[in-house]
């Protein structure tokens, strides 16, 4: 769970490096962005504390508190923390089993997509925490028809992570778009 913080410290790279040139009048924003993502890391790295001391309900807590700061609107490296503390969250909500743990974790993955404006590594990983989940539903489920829909669930949103994957690969490489394979 600690290796969570590479992602929110290569945000902040990110930002420093060129990507946080948005000035509010006063010329604060990229200070408050920066602000922002190093508050998002350090809830991240107490919920990981708290899952080492067995608290999960406590490492959901800060979590939700990611999901709680307001980034400046248009914000890239703020919706790249809130996509991921969604996916997160989902992930953490699952780890108890049952049909209702499924429920919540798709819940956030639902607010993750309704958050994205844009095509994402975080983006593509909300599509894998849904595939997770749908995994778990094909492992809890009796009925063989079931699971097998949940794996069919499970592949569709692994083809949607890979397909954003793709796509972005190719305009960093600037290559032209090939047509799905399928």
């Amino acid at each position: 769970m600690m290796q969570r913080g590479w992602k929110v410290w290569l945000l902040i790279a990110l930002c420093m490096v060129g990507s946080c040139n948005r000035e509010d009048g006063n010329g604060r924003s990229d200070e408050l962005v920066l602000l922002q993502l190093s508050e998002a890391r350090a809830l991240h790295r107490r919920a990981d504390l708290h899952l080492l001391d067995g608290d999960t309900p406590a490492a959901i807590g800060d979590v939700k508190e990611v999901l709680r700061i307001r980034f400046p609107a248009g914000s890239s490296e703020g919706e790249d923390t809130l996509l991921d503390a969604h996916g997160r969250l989902a992930k953490l909500l699952l780890a108890p089993g049952g049909e209702e743990a499924e429920h919540q974790a798709f819940a956030q993955i639902e607010a993750g997509r309704k958050l994205a404006t844009r095509d994402s590594f975080f983006r593509a990983h909300l599509e894998s925490v849904a595939a997770e989940i749908y995994e778990a539903r094909a492992k809890r489920v009796t009925d063989p028809a079931a699971a097998k829909e949940a794996r069919k669930e499970a592949i569709r949103a692994l083809e949607r992570a890979i397909a954003i994957d793709r796509h972005l690969q190719r305009a960093l490489l600037a290559l032209p778009d090939l047509p799905e394979e399928h």
